[in-house]
């Protein structure tokens, strides 16, 4: 009964400090993101409503994940190919992040061969902001600056349902 007792207490106790619910990507496809500004890997501050007038796409990485790389590199043809969309990879490695972590992510970077555009989420402004669940993430965001794609994870059918996108996308007027 005691064992019982205690086994009670300890997950009342867990469930009063987890969250009530389990934070699904916050972004709708058809409406603005949350305007954030993150750090380059050189420090040059970049803000996500500069790039209005173009197609953005955002991927939320981190360089200790797989598919994050598979993605990345994907990502890295979109970019050489396609001059109207703007690739910015956001690094979810750790807040607070130092200086042997930005050397660990240059090195990742050369070694994935990625020469995009990497923003730094010091702060996880654009995790919280985005409510980012996952890695990687990819998001898309028309000439507008609102959502048309927003898919956490990575797997086979992604590069077709981002390609069907972009064309959409170009097809309309704006």
């Amino acid at each position: 009964m005691a064992r019982t007792i205690r086994f009670t207490a300890l997950v009342i106790a867990m469930l009063a400090i987890l969250p009530l619910h389990a934070s699904a990507l916050c972004v709708d496809v058809g409406k603005p993101v949350p305007d954030v500004t993150l750090p380059t890997i050189d420090g040059r501050n970049v803000k996500i409503s500069s790039f209005r007038g173009k197609i953005v796409l955002l991927a939320f990485w981190a360089s200790w994940c797989p598919r994050c790389g598979e993605e990345l590199t994907f990502l890295q043809g979109i970019y050489k190919s396609n001059p109207d969309v703007v690739v910015l990879a956001i690094n979810q490695e750790s807040q607070n992040i130092s200086m042997a972590h930005i050397e660990r992510i240059r090195k990742t970077l050369n070694e994935w061969k990625i020469d995009f555009p990497v923003l730094v989420d010091r702060n996880l402004d654009a995790w919280n902001g985005f409510c980012i669940n996952a890695l990687p993430t990819s998001i898309i965001l028309d000439r507008k600056g609102n959502v048309r794609f927003a898919e956490p994870n990575y797997y086979w059918a992604t590069q077709d349902k981002i390609a069907d996108i972009l064309r959409e996308i170009r097809k309309e007027k704006d």
